[in-house]
């Protein structure tokens, strides 16, 4: 046990001797580099294909978030993280949680190439790979909890992914739609 110790000291060594830096610092660097390299759209130019999950969105609390801050609290890096979705490339601020919060910047993935009903219906496979090669996020509970958290939230409920994930952009079926249209 003691040389396989040794031996990873040694290789984090020479990693850091060669890089300057060492294994994680070196994955964290890429990490960011790839965030760095994509940029945000807006909810707006997602909506134009995906208009029935951009209506269902807009019925969510998602969609209102950073309005529910106060002025002081619209002030504050610590709130603000959580209840915008980024800037667009211009600088403008996104505000609330919109779809690329949770999916990521998608300017790379929003393109024709991926985002084509008829090469997703012959191909999905090859699509989705293709979009999450340009940044698409298919979200988990990890990636939720970065916002949906007890530390440091005053108004925090209580979250439980499983019975909330259905919640962000629930969108109708027809008869549902039909139903509701009658009444």
């Amino acid at each position: 046990m003691r040389k396989l110790s040794i031996i990873v000291i040694l290789f984090a060594s020479l990693a850091f001797l060669l890089t300057g830096t060492l294994p994680a610092e070196e994955a964290a660097k890429k990490e960011a580099k790839k965030e760095a390299t994509h940029e945000y759209v807006g909810a707006k130019k997602c909506g134009i294909c995906h208009n029935d999950v951009h209506a269902a969105w807009l019925e969510t609390e998602h969609a209102t978030t950073f309005g529910k801050l106060s002025a002081e609290e619209q002030k504050k890096p610590e709130c603000v993280t959580c209840h915008i979705t980024g800037k667009l490339a211009d600088g403008t601020v996104i505000e609330n949680v919109e779809c690329e919060a949770c999916h990521g910047p998608g300017k790379d993935f929003k393109s024709p190439k991926i985002m084509n009903k008829k090469k997703w219906a012959a191909d999905p496979e090859k699509q989705r790979k293709m979009a999450i090669e340009a940044g698409l996020i298919h979200p988990v509970e990890k990636d939720c909890v970065r916002c949906h958290t007890k530390e440091g939230n005053a108004n925090f409920k209580e979250f439980k992914f499983a019975e909330r994930k259905g919640e962000v952009h629930a969108v109708k079926t027809k008869e549902e739609a039909k139903e509701e249209g009658g009444k």
